[in-house]
């Protein structure tokens, strides 16, 4: 897939950005053709070897319709995470590298569904802001609005509160 100055991205692992340079960079003594994507709410920017974009898992950001299916999924019930607390940060870490707002979206929701059981653990504080930036930075790149605003429209959603698109 070929990708141009200004697409907007989504890497699975860093999340949303906007591709701000493709050059040339000398890398352990050779020249390689690299992809420059500045990570939105101004989060460090990732440098890909434009030969592996394609298995990094990079793709363009989601559709509008895509992004909104993802924010229902947050509204909905909750479902139950492995009681082993190891084998649920394990599930919900795969579910926020997957690189798909819906999967990252049931991460979010499941895992704060789970904390009105009981308390969150630090490993699933740490995954959940991570969910949670990875998400509202695909959505603020969507629905054109700051990382700040998409945080709230998440949390709103969450909580059952009317958002603005």
């Amino acid at each position: 897939m070929q990708y141009s100055i200004n697409d907007k991205v989504v890497h699975p692992y860093h999340g949303a950005g906007v591709i701000t340079d493709i050059c040339m960079k000398d890398i352990s003594g050779s020249m390689v053709n690299c992809v420059v994507i500045t990570l939105s709410g101004g989060r460090a920017g990732i440098l890909l070897p434009a030969s592996s974009v394609g298995e990094s898992g990079l793709r363009r950001v989601s559709s509008k319709k895509d992004i909104d299916n993802a924010m229902k999924v947050l509204a909905t019930s909750g479902e139950e995470l492995p009681k082993d607390w190891r084998r649920r940060i394990d599930v919900l870490k795969e579910r926020v590298n997957s690189g798909d707002p819906q999967v990252i979206a049931t991460a979010i929701r499941d895992v704060l569904a789970r904390s009105s059981i009981t308390k969150m653990n630090p490993s699933e504080k740490r995954v959940l802001n991570e969910a949670i930036v990875v998400f509202a930075g695909e959505l603020s790149l969507v629905r054109m609005v700051s990382l700040d605003s998409a945080k709230k429209q998440i949390h709103n959603k969450v909580l059952g509160k009317k958002t603005t698109s």
